[in-house]
C-alpha cells in the first residue's frame, strides 16, 4: 500500500464552486472514523478489485482534501492530500483530474452521471479512482441504503421492488470474483446475501435495518447525522448478540 501512495504530498485547491461538489450525493452522508472521531467525507470507495478502501475527505476552509487508503483486512491507513480538478463530463460520465502540487496529473476520479441511473442513485456514483498507474474500482449499486466497512468485511444494503431491503456482506479474507451490475454498477459475488429486510428504527438520525437468516438476526446500524457518526453490523441468536463489528467508514442514504 505504501508504494501505491509513492510518498506524494500535495495541496488541494479548487475553483469558486468546489471542484468535488458533484462527487458527493445530496441524498446521503459519508463518514470516516479516525483518532479525532468521526469526520465527513465526500465518498467511500470500497474496492472490488484491490485490497483497499479509499475515502476522500470533505474540503476544509482552505479547500484542502485528504485521500485515505484503508488496507483490507485490518484497515491500516495511509493518507495523502490531493488537488481535485473540475469535472470533465461526457457520455453520461464525469472524470475529475487529480494533480500534485506542481500541477502534474497523477490520476483521476471517475463517476457516473447520477441522472443516468434509472432506478435512482441514492449514494455517490463514483466507480473508480486512478492514482499513478493503478486504478481502483469502487463498489456501486443503484438504490444503496448503506455501504459500510469493518476491519473484517464490507456490508452493502440495497432496496429493490422485488426483494425489498437486501443485505450483502463481503469478507475481506476471501477472493470474490467481480460480477456485472446494471446502470454502470460495480460489484463482486457476496459472501452472504439475505433478502426481505426491514427498516425497524428511524429516529434521532439513526437507521437500523434488520434481516432474518437461519435462526440468526442481522442488524445494520448507520447514523445519517454528521454530528453523530457511527454504525456497524450485529448478529443475534436466541436473543444474544454473537457478533458486533463497528464501521470504520461508511456511506448511508439519508
Amino acid at each position: 500500500m505504501r508504494a501505491w501512495w509513492s510518498g506524494v504530498a500535495v495541496i488541494a485547491a479548487a475553483a469558486a464552486v468546489p471542484a468535488w461538489s458533484q462527487l458527493s450525493s445530496q441524498t446521503s452522508i459519508s463518514m470516516l472514523n479516525g483518532e479525532g472521531g468521526w469526520t465527513q467525507a465526500v465518498f467511500v470507495c470500497d474496492s472490488t478489485d484491490r485490497d483497499r478502501v479509499l475515502v476522500l475527505s470533505a474540503p476544509d476552509a482552505r479547500r484542502g482534501a485528504t485521500l485515505t487508503s484503508l488496507s483490507k483486512p485490518g484497515l491500516v491507513r495511509h493518507q495523502v492530500a490531493v488537488r481535485v480538478g473540475v469535472g470533465d463530463p461526457g457520455m453520461g460520465q464525469v472524470y475529475y483530474p487529480l494533480t500534485n502540487a506542481a500541477g502534474r496529473a497523477v490520476g483521476n476520479v471517475h463517476a457516473i452521471n447520477p441522472g443516468m441511473v434509472e432506478p435512482g442513485a441514492t449514494t455517490p456514483t463514483v466507480t473508480s479512482v486512478t492514482y499513478g498507474r493503478d486504478t481502483t474500482s469502487c463498489r456501486f449499486a443503484p438504490q444503496t441504503r448503506v455501504l459500510g466497512v469493518t476491519a473484517k468485511r464490507s456490508i452493502q444494503l440495497t432496496r429493490s421492488e422485488r426483494d425489498g431491503f437486501v443485505y450483502r456482506s463481503y469478507n475481506h479474507d476471501t477472493d470474490l470474483p467481480a460480477i456485472d451490475q446494471p446502470w454502470g454498477g460495480r460489484d463482486t459475488r457476496a459472501s452472504l446475501t439475505i433478502t426481505g429486510g426491514r427498516l425497524v428504527e428511524e429516529r434521532g438520525g439513526r437507521r437500523i435495518y434488520q434481516f432474518a437468516n437461519g435462526g440468526y438476526v442481522y442488524r445494520v446500524l448507520a447514523s445519517v447525522d454528521p454530528a453523530k457518526g457511527g454504525g456497524g453490523v450485529q448478529v443475534w441468536h436466541d436473543g444474544r448478540m454473537v457478533l458486533a463489528e463497528p464501521f470504520v467508514a461508511y456511506t448511508a442514504a439519508s
